[in-house]
């Protein structure tokens, strides 16, 4: 017969070791991996140099115009103002760039527990038709009280992720190729021929009239794209940052090739390779030069954010780590924080002025961003979502 005291010491025992064990699953199902911990660093970094551009187009009074490839090349009033510009070079590309390796993480996640193929294309394109409602309707709303409707950034991303769902299950032997000819020929195309709208969206991006556009779908889709296979291929390897360093090294020189030769895809010509005018490249549409320099920048800053996340996020990397865990509502919060405050000052300010606006900025919206990512974890809902 048991004693009583050893069949209650068991007992306990064989609780504490299930207690154990379901401590350890829960640890393990809810502990992010080191993969998405550099993803939301760098989109949080992305998100925050986004941040200050927005602050520059409604604050700065020495702000230069558009880089459009139509047009001559802007005067920047200043080194200053032309280095504040030029690193966010990389800023756009970043984020379709993201958008495309984000589905390739997501996707494989559902996939693994257990969600259909059908089911995940359905989700991305419900992703992407969220993103152009929101754009329509919430970023939309300014525009359409000014007299325009704008197909902007997240029309384009929202495009290029239905596009995305549809091909994702071409090899990336083919598809690959594909997108990197569209990068490196759409230079060649010409759209003149058809209707403003279709211009718009399309490929020619268009200032004026009811309907206007800053990122029209080619090339920008391919750019997702590119991401998305990106992201397939980090998820097969154990450490990528060999491969990315490699594709940085080889988008260098590219864009070498391609500025030195002062030819095809460039869209602004220079005096000499030490002039401020080398480095100046179109964005709309994105010329080579602007895409190349942004894909080193790319590799290189996901192979740094790699490395320094490996462990644990370092303390001065956190702010951007929050960011990044919520980019689409600090997208659509932070403009109209920007907004709201340009039309109560209705004033312009210098360019350290709008360093300090933007980091202000950067303090107001990490509360919200906090007190989202808990409630999009705590209780998700059919918003929180997609948001």
């Amino acid at each position: 017969m048991r004693c009583p005291a050893t069949a209650a010491t068991v007992a306990a025992a064989m609780t504490t070791l299930q207690s154990q064990r379901t401590q350890a699953l829960v640890t393990r199902a809810t502990a992010r991996p080191a993969r998405v911990a550099y993803v939301d660093v760098f989109r949080g970094l992305l998100i925050a140099h986004m941040a200050l551009d927005h602050a520059s187009l409604m604050f700065n009074a020495g702000r230069a115009a558009e880089e459009l490839a139509g047009e001559p090349a802007p005067v920047f009033d200043g080194l200053w103002q032309f280095l504040t510009r030029f690193a966010g070079v990389p800023v756009a590309p970043g984020f379709f760039f993201m958008a495309g390796f984000m589905v390739a993480l997501t996707s494989a996640a559902r996939l693994d527990r257990g969600v259909s193929a059908r089911d995940v294309t359905r989700k991305l394109v419900t992703r992407g038709l969220v993103l152009i409602a929101a754009d329509a309707l919430v970023m939309g709303l300014p525009r359409l009280l000014m007299g325009f409707y704008s197909f902007a950034v997240l029309s384009s991303i929202g495009v290029g992720l239905i596009l995305l769902a549809l091909v994702r299950d071409v090899p990336a032997r083919v598809l690959l190729p594909v997108a990197l000819a569209v990068v490196l020929l759409h230079p060649l195309l010409d759209v003149s021929s058809l209707p403003v709208a279709l211009q718009a969206v399309l490929y020619e991006p268009v200032r004026v009239g009811a309907l206007r556009s800053l990122y029209p779908i080619i090339p920008w889709s391919a750019i997702v794209i590119i991401g998305y296979i990106v992201g397939c291929d980090a998820l097969r390897r154990e450490r990528p940052v060999r491969f990315w360093l490699l594709c940085s090294a080889v988008s260098l020189l590219a864009f070498a090739l391609v500025r030195l030769s002062g030819g095809f895809g460039n869209a602004y010509a220079y005096t000499s390779i030490v002039s401020r005018e080398f480095w100046m490249f179109a964005k709309y549409p994105p010329d080579l030069p602007f895409l190349t320099w942004s894909c080193m920048a790319t590799f290189l800053a996901l192979a740094i954010s790699w490395c320094l996340t490996r462990e644990r996020t370092p303390l001065a990397l956190r702010p951007f780590e929050i960011f990044g865990r919520v980019p689409f509502f600090f997208y659509l919060v932070h403009f109209y924080v920007l907004g709201i405050a340009a039309a109560i000052t209705r004033t312009k300010v210098d360019l350290p002025g709008t360093y300090a606006i933007w980091v202000l900025l950067l303090v107001v919206m990490t509360w919200p961003c906090v007190w989202y990512y808990r409630k999009k974890s705590e209780r998700p809902n059919l918003i929180t979502r997609y948001l």
